[in-house]
């Protein structure tokens, strides 16, 4: 599981982003997740290996991280947004 907060780059949380796989280890279904109103999310990783997780919001740049996925493992992140 990869879960995590998205935040602006003043540290305050980001509803409504969208947070998304944009390529990972063999192929995978299109695999997506919405923050709340805390900024939190969660991705079920398909299978172990690194991921690089992409994530856009209204008033945001997109922006890209990697990360990596370990079998039975839980990955916390922290995702800044800088405002366009």
């Amino acid at each position: 599981m990869i879960s995590g907060i998205v935040r602006s780059a003043d540290g305050q949380p980001v509803a409504g982003a969208r947070v998304f796989f944009a390529s990972g280890p063999g192929p995978f279904p299109d695999i997506a997740a919405l923050t709340d109103g805390q900024g939190r999310f969660a991705l079920s990783a398909p299978s172990p290996g690194t991921y690089e997780i992409e994530c856009a919001a209204s008033g945001f740049a997109t922006t890209r991280t990697t990360t990596t996925a370990l079998k039975d493992g839980q990955v916390n992140l922290e995702i800044f947004l800088k405002r366009t």
